[in-house]
């Protein structure tokens, strides 16, 4: 958060440009943390007294996106601005493209998917060199640039705060992105009266703001839905929400673990649902295994951000228990969720039934025989036509699966861990899904959690070393051992 201000005359217009430093992490430390509450006061005091905020300006190079770029994107759109500010990408590093705008074309769709929502773009070159094309490439980046930030600024008015009341705004939600142990108070009430400068009341004050939930979490549940593709999850989302807010499509992104938020208001109650993708078969193989891993990660990492879970919401058409509906059910009741966030079924596709709830009474024996249990259930049709009755069976299923949400989800506190360890649980315990005993090469798990996940190199040893452990931290994984020490020497 530390910040050099440069003042610019660009057509006419005068622009200040607040240079800051971002994550080199997607997340911090408690010492961090502190350093970062001291630059972001400087840096919220300089933009009070310039007026504010008209543009944020998200610089990124061409490459994957990361857990620590979309941290960053959080941290300066969400967390400083409050979403009240529109974003424009720079990506830079395009030196090799022959069009440099190519790329934008076939990245796209992967930025927004990431959660990298812009109000414009500029795909650039900052070198100056002698390479042939080089200094065209230049003037068209020059040109480029320029253009973004007088069409994308706010016109109308800066997004301004009180200082003190944002100071505590930014603060909150940066506790979102702390590693393990929460900052003392008396630590915090140290950087704001002796590094900031404010008087002792005040800091105490700001603290104890800083101790309460963010105000988009506060009174949020934060739901996990999943099941297999073609169980009706989009279907499930629009019912609860009483509108159209998920596309009913197959999963975009087919990888075990991807997930996308839905937030939607229910009795007052404001609810986050995070859809899914769950295994197609019951078991993966290795490669398949490293791409979870990724997907998992960005998972843990939005859920320790909202809070934690509240609620496990599995969604099954009524038709036969298979092997891949257990494995579902294991995946994230126990691998993700350590058997401590209650899980609610919904029954999809009883459009025959004439009476739905008929369906549990058939069959609750042969779920909890196969290993299924609930706190709770509600058999539904997620289907809109014409069919005689159809519309009063979906009325029906909108409140009953409504009142199963209320009824259901923890109402105390959500389960959550440190998400480092949270991603070395998950991770330990998919293992036992990989198929034929075959054993991920340690460097490789590392590979996927540095330049996938964004961790630093000794913490991926780390997490890797830890799934690797049998449950509990006996010893490695069976077959594992001498295998990967031959592999990686």
């Amino acid at each position: 958060m530390a910040s050099t201000a440069y003042n610019i005359s660009l057509r006419n217009q005068n622009i200040r440009i607040f240079d800051t430093v971002g994550l080199e992490e997607p997340q911090m430390g408690v010492n961090g943390y502190l350093a970062a509450i001291e630059k972001a006061y400087q840096l919220i005091i300089s933009l009070s007294e310039a007026g504010g905020v008209h543009l944020l300006l998200f610089c990124m190079r061409g490459d994957r996106i990361t857990a620590t770029k979309q941290s960053n994107y959080r941290l300066f759109c969400e967390f400083l601005c409050n979403r009240k500010v529109p974003v424009a990408l720079i990506v830079t590093g395009l030196e090799r493209e022959t069009v440099m705008e190519d790329w934008w074309s076939r990245n796209e769709s992967n930025a927004i998917r990431y959660g990298l929502h812009n109000a414009g773009h500029a795909c650039i070159t900052a070198v100056r060199d002698d390479t042939p094309g080089q200094a065209e490439k230049y003037a068209t980046s020059e040109k480029t640039i320029r253009e973004l930030l007088m069409n994308c600024s706010l016109k109308n008015g800066a997004f301004l705060m009180e200082s003190r009341s944002w100071l505590a705004m930014m603060g909150r939600r940066m506790m979102g992105l702390i590693v393990k142990n929460m900052p003392k108070r008396k630590d915090i009430v140290k950087v704001l009266t002796k590094r900031c400068g404010l008087d002792a009341d005040t800091a105490k004050r700001l603290t104890n703001l800083y101790s309460g939930p963010a105000d988009s979490n506060k009174n949020t549940t934060n739901i996990v839905l999943f099941g297999e593709t073609g169980v009706g999850k989009s279907s499930v989302i629009n019912l609860i929400a009483g509108k159209d807010v998920a596309k009913v499509s197959s999963d975009v992104d087919g990888c075990t673990m991807a997930s996308t938020a839905y937030n939607i208001s229910l009795r007052n109650q404001n609810i986050r649902i995070f859809d899914t993708v769950g295994l197609e078969e019951p078991q993966m193989g290795v490669n398949g295994y490293l791409a979870a891993i990724e997907k998992a990660h960005q998972l843990i990492l939005s859920l320790s951000e909202a809070g934690g879970v509240h609620l496990l919401l599995f969604c099954m058409r009524g038709d036969r228990i298979t092997a891949t509906v257990q494995s579902n059910y294991r995946l994230f009741c126990e691998f993700l969720c350590n058997k401590k966030v209650p899980v609610a079924l919904v029954v999809t596709g009883l459009e025959r039934e004439v009476v739905m709830e008929d369906w549990w009474q058939w069959y609750k024996s042969n779920i909890e025989k196969y290993g299924i249990h609930s706190v709770g259930h509600a058999c539904i049709t997620a289907v809109r036509d014409n069919t005689p009755g159809q519309a009063e069976k979906y009325a029906i299923s909108e409140k009953t699966i409504r009142e199963l949400l209320v009824n259901c989800a923890l109402k105390d506190s959500a389960f959550h861990m440190d998400s480092h360890n949270w991603l070395a649980m998950m991770g330990r315990r998919m293992m036992g899904l990989i198929v034929k005993r075959g054993i991920p090469k340690r460097k490789d798990i590392v590979k996927v959690l540095t330049k996938h996940c964004g961790l630093d190199a000794d913490t991926a040893k780390r997490v890797a070393e830890l799934m690797r452990e049998r449950e509990g931290g006996a010893k490695p994984v069976a077959g594992a051992d001498a295998e990967s020490r031959r592999q990686e020497e």
